[in-house]
This record gives structure tokens, C-alpha cells and sequence, in this order.
């Protein structure tokens, strides 16, 4: 068993995710390895782990010849009825040019990286996001306001860890909500998060739905991490997941 983590280019992890990364994998006992660039591990073995950012594991992804067929899975279709707000693809030329459409919410659709989802109230919030080039393929979602937001870590259809991340501390979750929600996800992959938000009126609204390849940590217990991690890599390589207990 084997993993590579992530490092910057001194040899130290590059963030706390790879960190807490390895002390979940020394943890069972897996033999781990240091990278700076994907594209720097020669090993051919899918079964070996790779923890880093999500470009450094679809790059390594890549070099293994593995395609990953499935869209971007911010927003199921199974789970539209937890949105509780109306969310539709556009472009960003698109809405820059429809003066009307303000006060929303947008991220990228495709490239989940390209920029940081952000508000847009005015022309100026476009700055940096129109590429002359291309026409970016976004998210646009209605505004809600939210009073705390959790990351609710699901392994194998089961709730791992809940972590709240953002807003007030004395908020209280609808879990019966979440398990509902992961009851209704039939293509949930093996890991990854459902991001919940509780509004104004004591709603629990479901935010967004986030990929278990790269995720951060928010938190979670470093063997918890490692079974996280290595529940969506295996998945993703066709291979036996070893932390599956």
C-alpha cells in the first residue's frame, strides 16, 4: 500500500490537507511517498494513492490513462428538491451582457478552478472573469442568504464527519435532512461532500455537492481523512479500496 502527498518545492507539504494526509496514512501503515509535479511520479500502479490539489489528481488521473466520465456534481439532479432555489447554466458573457441579471450567485462549471464562485451585484464584478478568447461555462444560482454553512463529509452512504465552516456557532443542522439527501443520491460517488446551509428562517438547505478526490480536511481526524481519500481514489482507478472497514 502506497500514497504520494503533495509538497511544495522545499519538501514540506504543501497545506494541511497533506499533512493530516499523512499522518492518516502513516496511521495504517502505508508507505508514503513525496511529490512536487504529477507528471514527476513514474509508478504505473492505479492502487497507488495520490493526495494534492484537484489539478495535481486529475493530471495524475490523466498519466494512468484513466478518463473520468462523469460531469461536475455541484448540483444532482436527484437532489433539486434541497436546492430550494433556482439554479441554471449560462455563460459569463452571457449574464455580463443581460444588464437584468443581477444579485446572483455564479461559479465555474467546468473548469472548477478557473475562478472562486462569487456574487455579482454590478459590471465590476467581472473584472478578470471575461476571457476574450472563450466564453466560460458557469453556474448562476439564486442568492440565499445563509446564517452557517457545514461540510458534511459522506463515505460509502454514511455520514464520516460534520464540520461547519462558515457563520454562526450556536446554529443547529437538520441532519435528518442530510440523510435524506443522501438517501435520495442514487450516482453518489463513494466519497464526497454535501455542503449545507441553514438561512434566516431556520431552513436546511443543501449549498452544493463537492467531488471526494481532493477535498480539504475542514477539520476531519487524520484516519478519517485517509479512508476518505482513499474510498473516492479507488473508486475512480477501478481498484480495491484497503480502508474499506
Amino acid at each position: 500500500m502506497k500514497v504520494y502527498i503533495q509538497t511544495d518545492k522545499t519538501g514540506e507539504f504543501y497545506n494541511i490537507n497533506a499533512f493530516t494526509a499523512y499522518e492518516g496514512f502513516k496511521h495504517f501503515g502505508f508507505e508514503i511517498e513525496k511529490f512536487c509535479d504529477a507528471n514527476d511520479i513514474s509508478d504505473s500502479n492505479p492502487e497507488h494513492i495520490i493526495v494534492g490539489g484537484i489539478g495535481s489528481v486529475r493530471k495524475r488521473l490523466k498519466n494512468l490513462n484513466i478518463i473520468r466520465t462523469d460531469k461536475e456534481i455541484d448540483y444532482p439532479d436527484e437532489l433539486q428538491p434541497f436546492l430550494k432555489r433556482k439554479i441554471w447554466e449560462s455563460t459569463v458573457n452571457s449574464i455580463f451582457s443581460d444588464k437584468n441579471i443581477r444579485n446572483i450567485f455564479i461559479k465555474p462549471k467546468t473548469e472548477t478552478k478557473l475562478f472562486a464562485g462569487k456574487v455579482i451585484t454590478s459590471d465590476m464584478d467581472f473584472l478578470g472573469l471575461i476571457d476574450g478568447e472563450k466564453d466560460t461555462e458557469i453556474y448562476c444560482s439564486e442568492l440565499i442568504r445563509f446564517r452557517t454553512e457545514w461540510r458534511c463529509f459522506i463515505r460509502y452512504k454514511e455520514i464520516l464527519d460534520i464540520r461547519r465552516y462558515k457563520g454562526d456557532w450556536d446554529t443547529q443542522l437538520n441532519v435528518s435532512v442530510v440523510k435524506n439527501a443522501i438517501n435520495c443520491f442514487n450516482s453518489q460517488p463513494n466519497s464526497y461532500a454535501l455542503d449545507f446551509g441553514v438561512n434566516d428562517d431556520n431552513e436546511t438547505i443543501l449549498v452544493e455537492v463537492n467531488d471526494g478526490h481532493s477535498l480539504g480536511t475542514y477539520g476531519l481526524l487524520p484516519n478519517h481523512y485517509a479512508k476518505f481519500l482513499s474510498a473516492r481514489w479507488s473508486e475512480l482507478t477501478n481498484t480495491e479500496d484497503y480502508l474499506k472497514f
